[in-house]
């Protein structure tokens, strides 16, 4: 194995969903993967389409923008992305564009479908590690939800017991507004002017 191979075995082993593979799983990973080329601004990945493919980036950088086009996250080398949609056949939640020229190795569906079709022990270690990765991520989930419904019952709580100040205001009370005349002014800036 030279360096540039034993490089891209351990970026994958890296990646939850091919975590316990070994190097022969890793090299026949390796064989249905491409590599490819993104210059600074590319489209990589579009909200809302469908994914077919992941990518694993191993050189230079990308951005993941919001549906305002503003700054998400910031990607380096060695981070997948759309791994999970392989699986799941969710559609992209981001656009992400190349922020530098970049190289990804891009994995698509149908080639890991083939893939995992013919080797039984590969296609139970990805699922296993799948299964792991959308718990882990209901389980976190979960908490969130049920952190956001104790501040909404705290909230609710306070509310109940808040009782608003007495700011009744009787009739009678009026507001004189002081006159300004302007004109005033002027003359006794004229007057002034008019001693010196």
């Amino acid at each position: 194995m030279n360096e540039r191979q034993y490089t891209l075995f351990k970026v994958i082993q890296k990646i939850e969903i091919f975590a316990g593979f070994d190097h022969t799983d890793v090299q026949r990973l390796l064989k249905i993967c491409r590599f490819q080329n993104y210059a600074l601004g590319d489209a990589v990945y579009a909200r809302g389409a469908s994914s077919d493919e992941m990518m694993i980036l191993l050189r230079g950088k990308m951005l993941v923008l919001g549906t305002d086009g503003k700054e998400l996250a910031r990607l380096g080398p060695g981070h997948p992305m759309g791994e999970m949609g392989l699986f799941t056949g969710q559609p992209r939640s981001a656009d992400v564009v190349a922020g530098d020229k970049s190289t990804g190795l891009v994995l698509r569906r149908s080639d890991l479908s083939l893939m995992l079709g013919g080797n039984r022990e590969m296609m139970v270690k990805v699922l296993e590690n799948v299964v792991g990765v959308l718990s882990a991520r209901l389980e976190d989930t979960n908490s969130l939800v049920a952190a956001q419904g104790r501040t909404i019952h705290d909230l609710e709580k306070r509310l109940q017991e808040y009782e608003p100040p007495d700011t009744e205001i009787d009739d009678d009370d009026s507001f004189e507004e002081e006159s300004y005349d302007e004109d005033d002014d002027v003359e006794d800036d004229d007057d002034d002017e008019d001693e010196d």
